[in-house]
């Protein structure tokens, strides 16, 4: 065992020592003062707690990042599996999820004139039909991933209720990424809000506060006027 473990495996005894003492003296009692060593093994502790916490938030964020390239990377990989697929086939596998055609359209940037023409056959351009693969593959990932019973209607869902932002919003803004943190649940609705737009609560009213509950968790309570 090295000094410097020595120093805090007495440190941790003193303080167990000093916890089990704090019910029993007066507040009139002065104590000990404390030994140079066990000052020192203390700071060692305190050095110790604080580099595992920083060791932690490195490797939080590392794993981040190899998350979204791996999702990133099946995305692109489904992708290329629905655009091997017939246009017309995706079209009804759209609506067959309960995909409403309007929403179809904003979500692959067209008219709604324009799906109507892809539903009666007329061919789509090579971005659009890309787009369309896209969308289908962002389905199939979350299918594949997450529990969501009805998909079509997760997408019309206000991401928070103080907003009337939902992830079709997140999707056609070219936000996919902030889009999949939300859908994988790494971003609580809240942080979510706050990448799409920092200054939301203003623009959607000041009728609501955020606050931490006992257990950490950040969220929002009608004000009380």
């Amino acid at each position: 065992m090295t000094r410097a473990n020595v120093v805090r495996h007495r440190s941790y005894d003193w303080l167990r020592e000093l916890e089990d003492d704090g019910g029993t003296a007066g507040t009139s009692v002065a104590r000990a003062l404390v030994p140079a060593a066990t000052r020192t093994a203390v700071a060692l502790l305190t050095e110790d707690a604080n580099n595992t916490r920083l060791q932690v938030k490195m490797l939080s964020v590392e794993a981040g990042d190899a998350h979204r390239r791996v999702y990133q990377h099946e995305w692109s990989v489904l992708t290329q599996q629905r655009q091997a697929q017939n246009p017309l086939d995706q079209r009804n596998e759209l609506a067959d999820e309960g995909f409403a055609w309007r929403d179809v359209a904003r979500l692959v940037g067209v008219s709604v004139p324009a799906v109507q023409k892809w539903r009666k056959g007329d061919r789509l351009s090579a971005e659009n039909r890309h787009k369309l693969a896209s969308l289908l593959a962002a389905h199939d990932f979350i299918a594949s991933h997450y529990y969501v019973d009805d998909i079509a209607s997760w997408f019309e869902m206000r991401i928070i209720d103080a907003a009337p932002v939902t992830p079709i919003d997140l999707w056609t803004t070219g936000q996919q990424l902030l889009f999949f943190e939300y859908v994988t649940r790494h971003l609580t609705p809240e942080e979510t809000m706050n990448k799409f737009d920092p200054e939301w609560r203003e623009r959607y009213g000041n009728d609501f506060e955020t606050f931490r509950d006992n257990d950490g968790t950040l969220g929002l309570r009608m004000l009380d006027r």
